[in-house]
Formats: structure tokens, sequence, C-alpha cells
């Protein structure tokens, strides 16, 4: 096993390169149109982050846009970055009445379990590749019927999360397309690997493990 399989991103900049690098391996092997990104960090800023994703893509002639899920976050993100202002559009907007080049990579910015209808619609709707980052879907919601609840866990479930980043109490779970989900644990000489997993390990077994 590499040195470097065993090692956590330092800092924003370097994790930002390793989800580039997922983002490019992902797409060679062009296995899955719907990708996900997770920096659970309590008050992350990820505009700046996705705007930084945007100068990569545009760098490596990869197309992309953006969408927000209201048009109050859509028209900020249009003030701050007007040179992108006409890649910038609501999840709404890329429903009915916008229509993208195939090859465009949609951004989808922190769709909120509020916003499942239309996320899922906007999905359904566009055959393009999304990109999710920091999305939070849920598998079960109050007052939807079975046949609701077995359609939002089929279309929760048909992301690929390509690169994951979370902080825990004791350690990390840090994920980077093609590789395994890694737990490192915190000890007084740092964050130390302990194990890899096919799949987001349950807590159970994290506890067993950074316990």
């Amino acid at each position: 096993m590499s040195s470097e399989y065993l090692v956590l991103p330092s800092d924003l900049l370097q994790c930002e390169d390793a989800l580039w690098q997922s983002l490019l391996t992902c797409k060679k092997s062009n296995s899955f149109r719907r990708l996900a990104v997770n920096l659970k960090f309590e008050g992350l800023k990820i505009d700046p982050i996705i705007f930084r994703l945007i100068e990569r893509l545009d760098s490596a002639s990869i197309k992309s846009c953006i969408a927000y899920s209201d048009v109050g976050s859509s028209a900020l993100a249009k003030r701050d970055y007007p040179n992108l202002s006409d890649r910038i559009f609501t999840f709404k907007d890329l429903i009915s009445t916008q229509k993208l080049d195939l090859e465009t990579l949609i951004i989808a910015v922190s769709p909120q379990p509020y916003d499942f209808d239309l996320f899922e619609d906007m999905s359904i709707n566009n055959d393009n590749e999304i990109l999710m980052i920091n999305g939070k879907l849920e598998e079960t919601s109050i007052g939807v019927g079975l046949v609701g609840r077995e359609r939002r866990v089929r279309f929760i479930r048909s992301w690929e999360y390509i690169f994951w980043l979370e902080p825990l109490p004791k350690g990390v779970i840090y994920r980077s397309y093609p590789s395994e989900w890694k737990v490192f644990k915190y000890t007084r000489d740092g964050y130390i690997y302990k194990d890899a997993y096919s799949k987001y390990p349950a807590n159970d077994l994290l506890d067993l493990v950074l316990n």
C-alpha cells in the first residue's frame, strides 16, 4: 500500500486538488452520470470552492454551469462572479426554460431535503452529467407514501460519492475516487490511518474503530 494512500489532505487547497483529481478520474472512467461531493465542515463557504473548480474545468476545456435551488442564491452568485453570470441558473431554470449542451457538466449546489422534488425533476429532465456538492438528501420523508419513499431511495442511491471528507469527534472519514472509504483516527501524533471500506462505514463500526 502506497504512503499516499495513508495521508489526508493537509489543508483546503490540498483538499481541492484531491477533489479535482477524483473528478477527472471519474470522468475518464465514464462510469457515472450523477456524481456527488461532500465537504462536511461547519461554516465552510462553498461558493469560492465551486468557482475555483469552475476555473480548473475551463482550463481543461470541460464545459460547466452552476445551479442553485433558489433565485436569491443564484442572484448573489451572479453579483459576486459577474463574468460567469450567463452560466449560473436555478434548478427551476434547468427543468424547462434552459436547454444545455449535453457536454455541459451541471454543478448543483447544496440541495436540501426541502428541495428534493425540484432537484429530482432537474436531474431527471437533463441528460447531462451532474456534480452535486454538499447536498443533503434523506431516504425517508414523513407524509410520503410507500411508492414515494421507494422512489426517493432509488434517486438518492443513484449518486456516486466521488469525494468525501468528514471530521468526526475522534477522527475523519475520507474518500477520494476510486479509492475506498478510509477511516483515520486522531491521536497526539496527528491522524493515523485505521482501515478502508467498500462503502460508508456504519456508526457502530466507526465506534469500534475509533474507540
